[in-house]
């Protein structure tokens, strides 16, 4: 009898343990890599490499392969290369920088909120 009980415990634990880790993905729903300095923005670029339907439906189509620039992005994560999660949103017009335009135009997101995959 005893060991039932424990083993019942322990596989409640477990569950409860795995359930927690887990992310939610409405809270997340985009994942994205960290890319360079966009040189013209002087601000990161992010690609989005799950949910691109959904950010071209909120920000617009992205110019070259799902490219944006990516303002608000925590410094914490401004790692080239670096694999996110994130949600974004349509900036606003005062949150748009000033680019030179020497380069490719990318569409602009803000960030409001993201973590390390």
């Amino acid at each position: 009898m005893k060991i039932k009980l424990l083993i019942g415990v322990l596989f409640i634990g477990l569950i409860s343990y795995s359930c927690q880790k887990e992310i939610n993905p409405s809270e997340y729903p985009f994942k994205a890599e960290v890319m360079e300095i966009n040189p013209d923005c002087g601000i990161y670029q992010i690609r989005i490499t799950d949910g691109q339907d959904k950010a071209e439906s909120i920000v617009g189509k992205s110019i070259g392969t799902n490219i944006y620039i990516a303002n608000n992005l925590p410094d914490e994560l401004k790692i080239n290369g670096l694999r996110i999660i994130l949600d974004l949103r349509k900036p606003e017009n005062n949150e748009l920088g000033a680019c030179t335009d020497m380069g490719p135009s990318y569409t602009w997101v803000f960030v409001t909120k993201a973590k390390k995959e």
